[in-house]
């Protein structure tokens, strides 16, 4: 997938300022603010219940707002209705319209606003051969698949041209052939004219490959704004790690001497990309991938193995190491030398000080 360095930037630009919005019992978002320039992806990562859809519909002017502002390029659209805001809102499931060809529904939005004759039918045209779709446009909606239902109601919202898209969700309940039919006809829909776009989504893999930047939305603010290498690598708070589901956790503590001590022995704080600067207890938190596990040696936490896990991505071991006189388990990968373990054989744990990260233990839920 093409990355947004390589997309031009056009004039459009999507601005949130301190946006605020209530739904729910619960206090909703709380003075958000996010930029997307033109050309750029950003895709919004939260539990459920944060307020994603919510967000995307306060953008698009479906759902009233209660403080901050929009801004579309230059234009505050914060008090504009839906129609006049120069953003299409595309929720998950795609409405077409039954009556009406692949055709008349892409340019349908087009003679919404009083567009007629060869230049409608030009841009009808043009968004279907974006979509791969070329020979598509006299056939009934109901004769299409899943996946060309997507790139239908993709091709009628970039027809319309508009300065921000927002895409509620475009993935969801889609199997893996057809999210890849999908993904691709997104970053093919933006190719096409480079607006802003946001993405919400809850899947890890396609904010990956779709995102030049992730926005994650925990407890109505935006906790973390970086690429997706950064975020997947170094979650800015312990909140988001633990939201990302990617990482392990032990219990440690920071020494007087800046060193960190935990199960997994004593690190460092020179080491650590930023350690808390407090001395008391701590998370330490590192991803699977990053614990190496192989022959017991100096240098290495020894532990026992218990379990292999098979995984889409490969296989992982679980092994028990000792902490006082509870024991814990996490996951590694094996190296080479090891690659014919069994159950039960005692094993050394080790890892690169700069992949983990250390957050205070009374570490608030998100941090802005």
């Amino acid at each position: 997938m093409r990355h947004m360095a390589s997309r031009p930037a056009l004039g459009h630009a999507l601005h949130l300022d301190c946006l605020s919005l209530r739904f729910g019992d619960g206090r909703g978002i709380v003075e958000l603010s996010l930029s997307v320039a033109a050309g750029e992806r950003v895709v919004v990562l939260g539990p459920s219940g944060a307020g994603k859809t919510s967000l995307l519909r306060a953008v698009a002017g479906l759902t009233r707002i209660d403080g901050g502002s929009v801004r579309v390029g230059t234009a505050d659209v914060t008090r504009l209705p839906p129609e006049r805001r120069d953003v299409v809102y595309l929720h998950q499931s795609p409405v077409l319209f039954s009556h009406l060809s692949v055709a008349e529904n892409i340019a349908f939005p087009l003679r919404v606003r009083g567009q007629r004759g060869q230049a409608v039918d030009a841009r009808a045209r043009t968004a279907l051969s974006a979509m791969q779709l070329e020979e598509f446009g006299p056939r009934a909606v109901h004769t299409l698949s899943g996946g060309q239902r997507h790139r239908v109601a993709l091709a009628r919202a970039i027809a319309a041209r508009p300065a921000a898209l927002l895409l509620d969700e475009p993935l969801s309940a889609l199997d893996p052939t057809l999210r890849n039919e999908v993904r691709e006809a997104i970053v093919a829909a933006q190719d096409e004219y480079g607006p802003a776009m946001m993405l919400v989504t809850h899947d890890l893999d396609d904010a990956g490959l779709l995102a030049d930047r992730v926005a994650v939305l925990i407890d109505g603010r935006i906790a973390q704004v970086s690429t997706p290498a950064q975020l997947f690598s170094q979650p800015a708070t312990l909140a988001v790690a633990r939201f990302l589901g990617l990482f392990q956790e032990v219990r440690g503590r920071i020494r007087a001497d800046r060193r960190v001590e935990s199960a997994l022995g004593i690190l460092e704080s020179t080491t650590l990309r930023d350690a808390p600067p407090v001395v008391g207890p701590v998370i330490v938190v590192v991803r699977a991938e990053e614990l190496r596990v192989g022959p017991p040696c100096e240098g290495t936490t020894p532990g026992t193995i218990v379990a292999f896990r098979q995984r889409p991505r490969g296989s992982t071991v679980v092994v028990r190491l000792a902490d006082g006189d509870q024991g814990f388990e996490l996951e590694g990968t094996l190296t080479s030398s090891e690659a014919s373990a069994n159950v039960g054989d005692v094993v050394g744990v080790s890892f690169d000080a700069r992949s983990v990260r250390v957050f205070p233990e009374s570490a608030l839920p998100c941090s802005t």
